[in-house]
């Protein structure tokens, strides 16, 4: 998970969270890291404050973020939405580049469908009256 603070040695003008210099050149390059980066929650002041959430959402995928949170409102989760459908559909957003996410979400995905589900072991660990709150009940 990314995080929203500046690093002026690596990028002077960038928080990690939207620095291609930091997500694609270090991590990914230097570093070698394959799995999935995810950001995070874009509705954060230090974010919302210069970028506004759907830009921010837009230049940390540009960066190499995989997967972008916002956590809070479905207001700025829709504009977000938007911001990268517009910039899929314009090619500000590379569809390689988009393929390349999916790839990892769908690697990350298929290592978890192999855990075997154990509802009692769950249901031991969540309180069961939030479960029955939400209506779920991972016993049935």
């Amino acid at each position: 998970m990314t995080a929203h603070i500046l690093f002026p040695h690596l990028d002077p003008t960038l928080p990690a969270t939207l620095s291609p210099t930091i997500l694609t050149g270090l991590l990914r390059q230097q570093l070698g890291f394959n799995g999935l980066i995810i950001t995070d929650c874009l509705e954060m002041r230090a974010v919302v404050d210069r970028w506004g959430t759907a830009q921010a959402a837009l230049l940390a995928v540009q960066a190499g973020a995989d997967i972008v949170l916002a956590c809070h409102t479905l207001e700025r989760q829709r504009e977000i939405y938007n911001s990268l459908l517009s910039a899929a559909r314009s090619g500000e957003l590379p569809q390689s580049s988009i393929d390349v996410a999916v790839e990892r979400i769908l690697t990350a995905k298929e290592a978890f469908v192999s855990i075997p589900f154990d509802p009692d072991k769950l249901a031991g660990m969540v309180d069961s009256s939030l479960l029955t709150t939400l209506g779920t009940d991972v016993r049935e």
